[in-house]
């Protein structure tokens, strides 16, 4: 598969998948910001720029259900080989399509910013005025629940963009979860569909007052027990208060290594600024 048949993002393959005609209202919801972008061809322009900033993408799975699609894609860009997920469902004659990715460094964020800053209101890429982003305090006595339905291989592995690189065994995947839901208060399940060995499971979450929404990709070693999990999220700003309070949490345990430089981070800093 080439990156010139699959730079939208696989948003005009899973359109195509779902049936869409010039009757359907279509909307794409962007990784990096709050709102919708309404009509075929302003979602069309505005996959296409999105997919633009890889120089290729590669499929990974997909996943197909009664008004739902769902495609995992790797896309290169410098350096850096970003997962992603796009999913399209349909409610009626209304079509929406959502893009995730699994991590947000710097250099794909500013390049982000660069392609689709003209076709996304500014007011959407930041959080709404009021939103506390202070640190909220960790009780002593707190009792963490991870809520997982399923048991961990004892070499079980999750990737999220919670940190930049995977968190290794049950014991700091089950401590992980167990800060996560903490901080945004429980999972309201959406979809989740099967194919194989892997299961794409649509949840939100809540973070300050705002949605998180994840697309989790879940690898079983049998019917009960999974090796890995595989987030994605959206939108950045959300993504960005969660990591905030996720690596206060996870310090004690989790070492610098596993968080964005600090001039990694400045870069985004030059570039809204």
């Amino acid at each position: 598969m080439n990156h010139q048949a699959h730079a939208s993002l696989y948003v005009d393959e899973l359109l195509r998948e779902l049936e869409t005609t010039a009757r359907d209202e279509v909307i794409l919801r962007h990784p990096m910001t709050f709102g919708e972008t309404a009509g075929r061809a302003r979602v069309d322009q505005l996959a296409a720029a999105t997919g633009g900033v890889f120089a290729t993408v590669e499929p990974a799975h997909s996943w197909s259900g009664p008004d739902i699609g769902g495609r995992e894609w790797h896309g290169q860009i410098h350096d850096r080989r970003i997962r992603g997920m796009t999913v399209a469902r349909r409610y009626g004659q209304r079509v929406e399509v959502d893009i995730f990715l699994a991590t947000f460094p710097a250099p794909v964020r500013h390049a982000l910013r660069e392609a689709c800053g003209s076709l996304i209101a500014a007011e959407h890429w930041a959080l709404p005025a009021g939103i506390d982003t202070v640190l909220p305090p960790v009780p002593a006595d707190e009792v963490l629940d991870p809520k997982l339905a399923f048991q961990l291989t004892d070499d079980a592995q999750l990737t999220s963009p919670v940190a930049v690189k995977p968190i290794n065994g049950a014991a700091d995947v089950v401590r992980i979860c167990g800060h996560s839901i903490k901080v945004y208060g429980g999972r309201a399940s959406g979809p989740r569909l099967t194919v194989g060995p892997t299961t794409l499971s649509l949840w939100t979450g809540e973070v300050a007052g705002l949605p998180l929404e994840v697309a989790n990709v879940i690898h079983w070693q049998d019917q009960q027990h999974v090796k890995l999990m595989a987030m994605a999220m959206r939108p950045w700003p959300v993504v960005e208060l969660f990591q905030a309070r996720m690596k206060a949490r996870t310090l004690p345990f989790l070492d610098d290594s596993y968080f964005e430089p600090a001039a990694e981070a400045a870069v985004r800093e030059r570039a809204q600024a």
